[in-house]
């Protein structure tokens, strides 16, 4: 796991000293090593954390023999060994037993079509100095980021978006990704807050030479096939299950597990303890005196499977030495307020080993979200008069109160929430991602552009929209949620303690199969996940695979009206003077949560986040035109 940088350009050469400065500001994603590499038209740049291969013979950028072709790579190929004995059989003849070196000769071999015999995370840029052309890949799912800009004839890219401000990139504002951050809680790809800097998506490369940027896509989401037997599905799945965990315990340093007590970190611990010699070393964070405290079910998970299980209590008295951190290395406004635990988890992870797994992906692959149960209801739903809906359960929900309590355990907020989604699909079918400010909301508290054909995530619904209900709210998620959010907030709250976090549930393999069952293998009327609780029989304790979802959700809601009241109602009020919110909207929607008439923890957070990342950019911001590409 580590962090990459470079600079292309045909026009001039290239400031050494800038891309010094990009790599050096991801020190906290390598702190092992450190190298750049100079072509005529190209330097890249690397940050080593150290999992395989500890020599020194495996840093980066690497090289090939003859000098023409050059690497950087963020990641782990989990299938590396099997690329290299094919690629020993053809002739090459390996200096290191790194999977970088596996990466490079496979270029060499099979150029892009190289994409298709890789198993793994990845973002990775290669230089070939014989085509005078960067090749740039980032893996299917988006685990690992890449960011990429132009300016003045040159093309930069990094891991990390502070990492390419480093360079003096000209700082472009976009209104266009405010209005979809309030949206979202986050930013989808292609877009960033700046307008003149991207994302690459998830599944696709990018190829820049003397003709320009050409952005395509390799891979997407199988749809749903008819005619799969549950029994054989089952069985299939729980050999790829095993595979892919046992994949990913190929590490040269200490390894671990998040352990939260759900089904899914659960099922990965128990797999993980039947093939290592030691007891798993397991970690937990808390959240004492709350509903939704998982802290008892860690504890239940870790008896069961042995491990060697260390949990911590979620200390929110840390938040104000914390939260300009967390802004800082998430890189641009970023909502999910479970980045503070995360934080912790990962702090508290790092101190005892380098590598951890996780159960990441088993609620949008398997059906897990209670949201999935009421998009089928909702279906029911609107089979009911309208009259009745308005009248009756809608000015119900009305009188009901707006309480700060979690989600999961608060019937009026189920209901509430249920609704809003109910009335937000009737408006906009393609609406299939939860949206925390409504498009009226966000008119009323900003005046930035918004064009609703360039917003990401509609397209994305779009392309699902001949699946049933349920399976294009899943597949829109997978697409946009889990990439943009979960795989986010994951990558820079651990790459911010040099931690790799390894996701089984997010094979390929397992991510393929799991698109193509009907979903009937996933959920029924009552409960979620049906198969891959069938998988975890005998492995996992009968309570935990019989609980419901709990999410990994900060009780920001009470402690905003208590301990954190004032140093929140600051950040709100006193740095949302900056022009770009309405301050009568901001105090309207504080005193609503004060005042109990409605539960804006969510709200106020996001434009928390969004003025602490304000003030943090001390360049100056600008509306320009934004940056175009092709995309095939």
């Amino acid at each position: 796991m580590c962090g990459i940088c470079g600079a292309v350009s045909f026009r001039a050469k290239v400031s050494q000293q800038k891309i010094l400065l990009m790599n050096n500001g991801m020190i906290h994603r390598g702190p092992d090593a450190g190298g750049l590499f100079s072509f005529t038209n190209c330097i890249l740049g690397h940050r080593r954390l150290s999992i395989l291969d500890l020599s020194e013979a495996a840093n980066q950028p690497m090289v090939s023999e003859d000098g023409k072709t050059a690497i950087v790579f963020n990641g782990e190929i989990y299938n590396f060994q099997n690329i290299r004995r094919r690629l020993e059989k053809a002739g090459v003849v390996f200096r290191t037993t790194s999977d970088t070196e596996a990466l490079l000769e496979l270029y060499r071999l099979d150029g892009a079509d190289m994409l298709d015999q890789l198993n793994g995370m990845f973002s990775f840029a290669i230089w070939d100095d014989n085509a005078s052309r960067l090749f740039v890949a980032r893996d299917r799912l988006g685990k690992k980021p890449l960011y990429y800009a132009f300016e003045q004839g040159v093309l930069y890219f990094a891991s990390e978006l502070n990492a390419i401000l480093k360079s003096g990139l000209h700082r472009e504002f976009s209104s266009q990704a405010l209005h979809e951050y309030l949206l979202y809680d986050f930013i989808p790809a292609p877009h960033t807050i700046l307008r003149n800097v991207q994302k690459l998506p998830a599944g696709h490369t990018a190829t820049f030479g003397r003709h320009g940027l050409s952005v395509k896509r390799y891979w997407d989401l199988p749809e749903p096939m008819s005619g799969m037997d549950y029994t054989h599905s089952r069985a299939e799945l729980a050999v790829l299950l095993e595979d892919a965990v046992s994949l990913r315990l190929i590490s040269d340093v200490p390894l671990g597990a998040f352990l939260s007590g759900g089904l899914d970190s659960t099922l990965i611990t128990a797999l993980m303890a039947q093939r290592m010699n030691t007891p798993v070393k397991t970690f937990s964070i808390g959240f004492p005196g709350t509903s939704h405290d998982e802290s008892h079910w860690a504890r239940l998970g870790a008896a069961h499977v042995g491990s060697d299980h260390t949990a911590k209590a979620a200390d929110f008295g840390r938040i104000r030495e914390l939260f300009p951190r967390i802004v800082s290395h998430l890189g641009e406004p970023f909502a999910d307020s479970s980045a503070l635990p995360t934080w912790m988890l990962c702090e508290h992870t790092r101190s005892k080993v380098t590598v951890a797994l996780s159960g990441d992906g088993g609620d949008e692959l398997f059906a897990g979200y209670e949201r999935y149960l009421a998009r089928r209801l909702q279906s029911y739903y609107e089979l009911l008069p309208g009259v009745f809906r308005r009248q009756f359960v809608e000015r119900l929900a009305r009188f009901l109160p707006s309480d700060t309590e979690y989600y999961g355990v608060s019937y009026s907020k189920k209901l509430k929430l249920f609704l809003a989604a109910c009335n937000r699909l009737q408006c906009d079918p393609l609406a299939l991602v939860p949206n925390t400010f409504t498009h009226a909301e966000i008119r009323r508290l900003t005046d930035c552009d918004y064009v609703a054909t360039n917003d990401p995530v509609p397209a994305i619904a779009a392309q699902w929209m001949g699946l049933d209900p349920v399976s294009r709210m899943m597949f829109a998620d997978i697409k946009t949620y889990l990439a943009e959010d979960i795989l986010t907030k994951v990558d820079r709250m651990s790459m911010a303690h040099a931690l790799e976090v390894r996701s089984p549930l997010l094979d390929y393999r397992i991510v393929e199969l799991a698109c193509k069952m009907p979903l009937r293998f996933k959920m029924n009327a009552v409960s979620t996940k049906r198969i891959l609780r069938d998988c975890a029989l005998g492995l996992v304790p009968q309570p935990i695979i019989e609980r419901k979802k709990y999410g990994f959700q900060a009780p920001f809601g009470l402690k905003i009206k208590g301990e954190l009241k004032d140093w929140c109602r600051t950040l709100l009020i006193e740095k949302g003077r900056h022009g770009i919110f309405d301050p009568k909207e901001l105090l309207r929607i504080w005193r609503d949560h004060q005042e109990n008439r409605a539960d804006n923890a969510w709200k106020i957070w996001s434009i928390v986040v969004f003025n602490e990342w304000l003030d943090q950019a001390t360049a100056p911001l600008v509306l320009t035109a934004g940056l175009e590409y092709r995309h095939e």
